[in-house]
């Protein structure tokens, strides 16, 4: 068990946040969050975190969804969003993405692990 913590290789690359916000929550992975979701869902996922505001908002288009991801039919898109709704991970209205604050705890069991 590590007692100190790790540093880094590059110190002087150190990154920082400039112009945008965006974090991912430990607790997705640690957590169990990410289980049983696709490659395809865990990507979405990261690509709305990545491009969202500070309130989790983002208004990528789906065409641009689309070719940020390699996607090559709509339906593969929509299939994505629908499990990541389903899971309560990201809201979806009118053309707006909206990354969620995980639930507190674990991951509920069933569902999360069902794929």
């Amino acid at each position: 068990m590590m007692t100190k913590r790790p540093q880094p290789p590059r110190p002087d690359r150190i990154r920082s946040i400039c112009g945008s916000f965006s974090w991912i929550d430990h607790r997705f992975f640690r957590q169990g969050f990410d289980q049983g979701l696709t490659r395809l869902e865990k990507l979405l996922y990261l690509v709305l975190i990545a491009v969202s505001n500070r309130d989790g908002v983002s208004f990528y288009s789906d065409e641009r969804l689309g070719e940020l991801l390699d996607i090559r039919f709509p339906h593969e898109l929509t299939g994505a969003r629908s499990e990541l709704v389903a899971r309560d991970l990201i809201a979806f209205e009118q053309a707006i993405y909206q990354v969620l604050d995980l639930p507190s705890g674990a991951a509920p069991p069933g569902r999360w692990g069902s794929k």
